[in-house]
């Protein structure tokens, strides 16, 4: 129990520095804890929910929210949902948590070639 409270508030601290501790999260659930990887990822989402709600009053206190991009990003994650579920519906568990995995790998190296060759963006 003080793991699960302790992890949480790691990947919350990771999650508000911009790191992507949600990945983290499924991860520490499925390989620590011993969660099902389609639980896991349902945990993430609720974690994802709360994380993006503080992010939103503070980008809204000061005005820096896009409301037409945010509008166009919340209808394709509602599309995107939609199909992400009805595909694990059909897919065993260990495919899920492979691609899963493979998402990860990508995300990263496309992070890492943008950190390394790319240039960085203040925000203000």
């Amino acid at each position: 129990m003080i793991w699960d409270i302790l992890a949480g508030i790691f990947m919350g601290t990771l999650t508000g520095m911009g790191i992507g501790g949600g990945g983290l999260l499924v991860l520490y659930l499925t390989a620590i804890d011993g969660i099902g990887q389609l639980e896991a990822q349902g945990c993430n989402l609720l974690f994802f929910v709360y994380a993006s709600a503080a992010a939103l009053f503070i980008h809204s206190r000061k005005r820096t929210l896009d409301f037409r991009l945010i509008g166009w990003a919340a209808l394709l994650a509602v599309i995107g949902s939609r199909i992400g579920v009805a595909i694990t519906g059909v897919l065993p568990e260990e495919a899920v948590r492979h691609m899963f995995g493979w998402m990860l790998v990508i995300a990263g190296a496309f992070a890492g070639v943008r950190v390394i060759f790319g240039e960085e963006r203040h925000h203000s």
